[in-house]
């Protein structure tokens, strides 16, 4: 009799699931490595999905991007962990949204921007507000 091997559950399709734990940080020894640099502090994002380095403080209004779904306001509730974004070693910050949600999410991948009159206006392109 035939047996097929057991998939590994973190394997979809070729495509490595592995977790991502999230690391406590202390922000005031955290390095933001090239994102330090003053260039990218002054620069504004091109598209709403651009990964923007980007330091929120504790109760700061923001965007977040829900995977599969719109943007929300939300806001910074607390401090953010450290893990890997698309952009190599990044802050994940917590964020409450939609009411009852909360999630991490990382500006280095594009799914959480600050409420600035930029982004409103990029917003209101995209058919948002």
């Amino acid at each position: 009799m035939y047996t097929a091997p057991k998939k590994d559950p973190r394997s979809i399709m070729g495509t490595d699931r592995r977790p991502n734990p999230l690391r406590f940080v202390n922000l005031e020894e955290w390095d933001d490595g090239a994102y330090s640099d003053i260039s990218f502090q002054e620069s504004q994002p091109d598209t709403l999905d651009e990964p923007w380095p980007y330091r929120f403080k504790n109760g700061d209004n923001v965007w977040i991007h829900s995977t599969g779904y719109d943007w929300y306001q939300g806001k910074i509730a607390g401090q953010p962990k450290a893990a890997q974004t698309k952009m190599g070693d990044g802050l994940f910050w917590p964020v409450t949204y939609n009411r009852n949600k909360r999630r991490y999410a990382a500006p280095l991948n594009g799914e959480l921007k600050p409420d600035t009159p930029l982004i409103r206006e990029m917003l209101k392109e995209a058919g948002v507000l």
